[in-house]
C-alpha cells in the first residue's frame, strides 16, 4: 500500500476495503511500514536490531496517529521484521491488540497471525511453486509459508477457481475452507476519459510489469512477426527479469512506458484497438476484465486462470507459439474496432465484465462473511 502506484495487490486491498466500508463493516489498515524508509546512515545498526527484534516471538499492536493524524492500529517495523524471523528461525510472528478486531484479512501471505481473533489470508496464486523460473520468489520458503498458514488461518481466500482447485490439490486444503472470490473491477469512465492521454488511440497494448512470467518476449516476437503497423505499447514496471524487447526490422514500433496514473492507464487502454495478454500464468489477470469493461477485445492464454477469467469472450492463443498470438494479432489488426469479430469480442467483453462488477463483489463479499458469523 505504500509504494507508488501499487500494485495489483493493492488494487485488491483498496477494492476490498471500499466494498466492506460500503456494507457498513468499520476496516483500519496495520500500519507496520518501517519509518525511516531505508534512508538512515545507520542501515547497519538498523539491520543488527531488525535482527535482535526479530527474535521476540511476538509484537504488540498499538493504536497511534498517522502524518494526517488520524488513529489506527501499529507496531514499527512490523513487516520487515516478520520477514527476517521467519527467514532466520522459519517461525511466524504472534501479534498480539489491546482491542483485537472481530476478523484480520491478510490480504497477501505473510508470516504473521493475529491473536484474539479470527485470520484470513489472501493467496492469489501459486506461481512461485508450479513455475519457480518465472518470479524472484524463493520456491522453498514461500511453500513452507502457505503450508503452515493454510494450518492457522480460519478461512483461505482466493481470486479464482483455477487457484481454488491447485490450493486444494496441491496443498491439501479441504474444499470448504477455501473461498474464491474473484476480484473486482469497477471503472469510472467519465473520470477515465478525462485524464491526460499517453498512450497513442489504435494501438495494441500490454498492462503488466515487463517480465518473463507475462511473455513478453514471445508477445513482441509475435507482434513484429504479425505484420501490423500499430504501435504496440507495454504499459507497467520491470519486473524480476529483463525480457528482450528488441523489435525486429519491419513496419511495427515499440512504445515502452514504464508507469502511469490508474486512470491515464486506463484510458490508453479504453482506447486501444486491442489487448493482447498472452501471459505464461496468472492467478487472476485484470487487465483482462478492464479491456472487457472498457469495451476493448482482448487477446489472452489459452488454459488457467485466463481463459477462465475470459469467460468465452477473449480470442485465446497458445502463450508458447509465437505463430499463434501473431494470427489472433493478424486477425483483429485490419477489423474496425466496433465491427466484425473485434465487436463481437466487445460485446461478449461488456457481458462478461459484470461478472466482476462491484454489486457482484460486494454479493460474493456479504454472503462469505454471513456464513463466517455463523459458524
Amino acid at each position: 500500500m505504500g509504494i507508488r502506484g501499487g500494485t495489483g495487490v493493492a488494487r485488491y486491498t483498496r477494492d476490498l476495503a471500499d466494498c466492506l466500508h460500503e456494507t457498513g463493516v468499520s476496516t483500519a489498515f496495520l500500519d507496520g511500514q518501517d519509518g525511516n524508509s531505508g534512508q538512515s546512515p545507520f542501515r547497519g545498526l538498523e539491520k543488527a536490531y531488525r535482527l535482535v527484534r526479530a527474535l521476540r516471538p511476538w509484537r504488540h499492536i498499538a493504536d497511534r496517529p498517522d502524518a494526517q493524524g488520524h488513529t489506527g492500529p501499529s507496531c514499527a517495523d512490523l513487516y520487515r521484521t516478520a520477514h527476517v524471523r521467519y527467514k532466520t528461525f522459519g517461525r511466524l510472528t504472534s501479534l498480539h491488540a489491546d482491542t483485537p478486531p472481530a476478523l484480520m484479512h491478510w490480504t497477501y501471505p505473510l508470516p504473521m497471525v493475529l491473536q484474539g481473533c479470527m485470520n484470513i489470508v489472501t493467496i492469489h496464486d501459486l506461481v512461485p511453486i508450479l513455475n519457480p523460473g518465472l518470479t524472484g520468489i524463493d520456491p522453498g520458503r514461500f511453500e513452507r509459508l502457505l503450508r503452515e498458514l493454510v494450518t492457522r488461518m480460519d478461512r483461505i481466500v482466493t481470486v479464482s477457481e483455477t487457484v481454488r482447485r491447485q490450493i486444494i490439490d496441491i496443498l491439501g486444503v479441504a474444499p470448504d475452507r477455501v473461498v474464491n472470490l474473484y476480484q473486482m473491477v469497477d471503472i469510472d469512465i467519465a473520470a477515465v476519459m478525462a485524464s491526460s492521454r499517453i498512450v497513442p488511440p489504435g494501438c495494441l497494448i500490454h498492462v503488466g510489469r515487463v517480465e518473463s512470467r507475462k511473455n513478453i518476449a514471445r508477445l513482441v516476437a509475435a507482434y513484429a512477426r504479425s505484420g501490423s503497423h500499430r504501435p504496440l505499447v507495454l504499459v507497467g514496471p520491470d519486473g524480476d527479469d529483463r525480457p528482450d524487447l528488441s523489435l525486429p526490422d519491419g513496419p511495427g514500433r515499440l512504445i515502452r512506458l514504464p508507469w502511469s496514473s490508474r486512470l491515464q492507464l486506463l484510458r490508453g487502454l479504453a482506447e486501444a484497438h486491442a489487448l493482447v495478454f498472452p501471459s505464461l500464468t496468472e492467478g487472476f489477470g485484470l487487465p483482462i476484465v478492464e479491456a472487457m469493461a472498457l469495451g476493448t477485445p482482448v487477446i489472452t492464454s489459452r488454459g488457467g486462470a485466463t481463459e477462465e477469467i475470459a469467460g468465452g469472450a477473449a480470442s485465446l492463443v497458445d502463450p508458447l507459439d509465437v505463430e499463434d498470438i501473431a494470427r489472433a494479432i493478424s486477425e483483429l489488426d485490419g477489423v474496425d474496432k466496433t465491427q466484425g469479430v473485434c465487436g463481437d469480442l466487445v460485446r461478449r467483453g461488456h457481458v462478461r465484465a459484470e461478472f466482476f462488477s462491484r454489486r457482484a463483489y460486494i454479493a460474493r463479499l456479504t454472503a462469505f462473511h454471513a456464513r463466517l458469523a455463523a459458524r
